[in-house]
C-alpha cells in the first residue's frame, strides 16, 4: 500500500472524471460554465483556475494508465 507522499493528486476518481469533463466544457463552453462546474462538484476555486487557466497544468494522457 502506498504512503500518502505517493498518492496521486488525482486519486479521487470521481473529481478526476469531473475535471476530465470541465476540461471538454472550457473547450466547448468557454471558461465561465466550466469553473461553475467544476466549483458545484466539489473541486476547490483555485484549484479550478489554475487548472482551467495554465494548460501546462492539463494532463495530455492519464498517468494512472502509463507504464511504469
Amino acid at each position: 500500500m502506498a504512503g500518502k507522499g505517493n498518492s496521486d493528486p488525482r486519486e479521487n476518481a470521481y473529481l478526476a472524471a469531473r475535471v476530465d469533463d470541465a476540461l471538454k466544457m472550457l473547450k466547448t463552453d468557454g471558461m465561465s460554465p466550466a469553473l461553475e462546474f467544476m466549483q458545484l462538484v466539489g473541486v476547490p476555486r483555485t484549484v479550478a483556475l489554475r487548472v482551467l487557466c495554465s494548460p501546462d497544468h492539463q494532463r495530455r494522457r492519464d498517468r494512472r494508465r502509463a507504464a511504469r
